[in-house]
């Protein structure tokens, strides 16, 4: 790869997020082949995938253009069946190269190491942050967020992955509240950069007062890519009962691109929605292309 052309070319960073569901989406070997080539297709300079699994018995594995990211607690080795490794092997088939990192959350379904996936033309220096009160691998409850400095277009990008809790818990705790909190510690000392941020939020656009506007409110240097959008296409970016809010049927916004308020969004568009792309995850994606 000429990563100079990355340089020379009149820049258009072209970003995509979607929670894909990993190995627990149904015919996930089909769709991933689709996610491949819409991504191979669409080209993308940078992606975050959340929700991304590999079976916890298989053996360790290595992968060349794969970046092992700085972590404090619960680092789980690189395996077999990955689902970013797998992705990342089916783009290859279409000559795109991407590095990447991944990085486990926590144990899902009782077989997966569950986690967060950054993909980018170009290397990254990468770091994972604790973002809940439990750092228990065996406990959902504990996030992550994936944090990568990436340079392209002469430019230095820091790239945020996450996948949070809902607002509250059973017990009317504000758990989103003290995620969103912590991510922000990284967030403060970096304001400045050119930043971006996407992920599974885990809550609605609509809902007034709770995690989404709490987000705009302590971040006034991010910018919602749907709000600011001089093109927008589709909305919801979840429908119907899906694992996580299984006692809803409304069609939802809870997957978000934030973006540096001096970045200009040049289109937002739902992908993955069977209007645009084929359905491969119980989300759907956000493609976005950003300016200067």
């Amino acid at each position: 790869m000429n990563l100079n052309f990355l340089k020379l070319r009149d820049w258009k960073m072209k970003v995509l997020t979607l929670n894909v569901h990993g190995w627990m989406e149904k015919f996930a070997s089909k769709k991933i082949k689709q996610l491949a080539q819409v991504i191979a297709t669409k080209d993308y300079d940078v992606i975050a995938l959340q929700e991304v699994n590999q079976p916890m018995k298989e053996g360790m594995t290595e992968h060349k253009r794969f970046i092992k990211p700085s972590q404090e607690v619960n680092l789980v080795p690189l395996k077999k069946g990955n689902y970013a490794g797998v992705l990342v092997k089916e783009l290859e088939k279409f000559g795109k190269y991407y590095f990447w990192t991944w990085s486990a959350n926590h144990i899902g379904y009782d077989k997966y190491d569950e986690g967060l996936a950054i993909l980018s033309k170009t290397p990254q220096n990468s770091q994972v942050i604790n973002i809940s009160q439990s750092t228990e691998y065996d406990n959902v409850g504990t996030r992550n967020i994936l944090k990568s400095e990436i340079s392209i277009f002469d430019k230095k990008w820091l790239i945020f992955n996450g996948h949070f809790s809902w607002w509250e818990d059973p017990e009317d705790n504000q758990i989103f509240k003290h995620e969103w909190d912590r991510a922000q510690i990284a967030l403060n000392e970096n304001m400045k950069e050119n930043i971006i941020f996407m992920g599974d939020f885990n809550n609605e656009a609509s809902t007034y007062n709770k995690g989404y506007d709490y987000v705009l409110k302590t971040a006034p240097f991010l910018n919602d890519s749907y709000t600011i959008a001089q093109e927008n296409y589709g909305y919801a970016t979840m429908k119907g009962k899906i694992d996580g809010w299984k006692t809803t049927s409304d069609s939802k916004r809870i997957d978000y691109i934030f973006v540096s308020d001096k970045l200009t969004v040049q289109k937002n568009h739902v992908i993955f929605n069977q209007d645009n792309e084929s359905i491969v995850s119980d989300h759907f994606g956000v493609e976005v292309i950003i300016l200067e």
